[in-house]
C-alpha cells in the first residue's frame, strides 16, 4: 500500500514539474515604443494610437517612446536603429507605410516585436494587424440613408479604395436604390485644409444633409462645418458622438484594443505573430452610439442586422463579406526613397 501512495505521489509530482516546464513563463516588458506618420494629434487615428500605448505603459509600468511624422524609409529605420540600442521590446508603427521596413528588420533583431497596421507579417516577430472596415461602413450607410431627408449624402475619403467607403455606399444604396451618393477623395491620410469648403459645397450644391468623413485629416474639420450648417454626419476612427447629437454614429476601430491583446501576449510569452484579421464579430470595428436623432425603428433594425451578421457571418443584402485585401491601404503610399 506504502509503495503504491509513493508511486502516486512521486507520479503527479514528476507531472506537475513538467506542466511548470512547459507552461510559458511571463516576460517583462520594460520598454515599448510608437512611431505615427503624421502627427498624433489629428483627433482621431494618431491620437487614439498614442493614447492605446499610454495606457499599455502604465498597464505595465513600461517606459514609452514615441516619434510622429515618420513617413519616410530612411526615417523609419532610422527610428528603428535607434530603439534597438535602447532595448526596445515591441515597437508599434501605426500604418500599412511599415510593412516593408519592419520584415527587413524584423531578422536583424529577433528580440524586437514589430507591429504595423493593414498589411502581411513575414516572420515570427512581426505581427500585421488588419481591421475590416467594410462591415460597419454598411451598417453606417444605413443609417445615414435613413437620416436623410434630401436622398443625397456625402462622403469625403482619403481614396476610393477604403473599404469603409465601399461599405457605406453599398449599404446606403441598400437601404435606399434611389440614394444619391457624392463622393470627394483628397488623396492624402493627413491634414487637408479645404475640408471644411469641400463639405460646405456638398452641402450648399449638392444639398447633402449626411456627411461621411472618412479619412483622419479631414473628419474634424468636416464635422465641425457640418455642425455649423445644422446637417447630420457619421463619425470617422473613433467615437465623435461629443461634438453633438448631430453625429449620428460613428465608425470606431478599436486600436486600443488590439494593441493591448499584442502587449498582453508578450507578457504571457505566446505572441506568436502573423497576419491578423479582425472585425465586427471580435468587437474590433464597431459602430458607436446612435444619436437621438435617428428614430428608434432604425437603431433597432441595425441592432438586430449587428447581431444576424456576427452569427452568420451574413450582410443585410445575404452577401458575405468581400474577401480582404491586406494590402488595400499599402497601394495608398509613395515613401520617399532613403537619402
Amino acid at each position: 500500500m506504502k509503495k503504491i501512495i509513493l508511486f502516486f505521489s512521486f507520479f503527479f509530482l514528476l507531472l506537475g514539474i513538467l506542466v511548470y516546464i512547459s507552461y510559458p513563463k511571463n516576460q517583462p516588458m520594460n520598454t515599448v515604443a510608437f512611431m505615427f506618420p503624421d502627427n498624433i494629434n489629428d483627433q482621431t487615428w494618431g491620437t487614439e494610437g498614442y493614447k492605446a500605448m499610454q495606457e499599455i505603459a502604465q498597464k505595465y509600468d513600461a517606459n514609452l517612446y514615441f516619434e510622429q511624422n515618420v513617413n519616410t524609409e530612411s526615417k523609419i529605420e532610422r527610428q528603428i536603429n535607434l530603439w534597438a540600442e535602447r532595448e526596445v521590446n515591441i515597437i508599434y508603427g501605426q500604418g500599412s507605410e511599415f510593412e516593408k521596413s519592419f520584415n527587413k528588420f524584423a531578422k536583424k533583431y529577433p528580440n524586437i516585436h514589430f507591429v504595423f497596421l493593414n498589411g502581411e507579417s513575414q516572420h515570427r516577430n512581426v505581427t500585421a494587424i488588419n481591421i475590416d472596415g467594410y462591415a460597419q461602413g454598411f451598417f453606417a450607410g444605413i443609417v445615414a440613408s435613413r437620416s436623410s431627408h434630401t436622398g443625397n449624402i456625402g462622403v469625403i475619403g482619403a481614396f476610393k479604395t477604403q473599404p469603409e467607403i465601399k461599405g457605406f455606399i453599398q449599404g446606403a444604396h441598400y437601404d435606399n436604390p434611389n440614394i444619391k451618393i457624392i463622393a470627394n477623395y483628397v488623396g492624402t491620410w493627413s491634414y487637408f485644409r479645404k475640408s471644411g469648403q469641400i463639405t460646405k459645397d456638398m452641402i450648399q450644391h449638392d444639398k447633402v444633409d449626411v456627411v461621411y468623413p472618412a479619412a483622419d485629416g479631414v473628419s474634424v474639420e468636416s464635422l465641425l462645418m457640418v455642425k455649423a450648417m445644422n446637417k447630420k454626419a457619421i463619425g470617422y476612427i473613433m467615437d465623435q458622438s461629443h461634438y453633438g447629437d448631430f453625429v449620428l454614429t460613428s465608425t470606431i476601430q478599436n486600436i486600443s484594443t488590439t494593441y493591448q491583446d499584442i502587449a498582453d501576449k508578450y507578457v504571457r510569452n505566446n505572441l506568436l505573430g502573423g497576419t491578423k484579421h479582425y472585425g465586427m464579430s471580435e468587437n474590433i470595428s464597431t459602430l458607436g452610439p446612435i444619436s437621438k436623432k435617428v428614430d428608434l425603428k432604425t437603431k433597432n433594425d441595425i441592432a438586430t442586422m449587428i447581431k444576424h451578421f456576427k452569427e452568420t457571418n451574413l450582410l443585410p443584402d445575404h452577401k458575405k463579406l468581400p474577401q480582404s485585401d491586406v494590402h488595400v491601404y499599402t497601394k495608398q503610399y509613395n515613401l520617399k526613397p532613403q537619402k
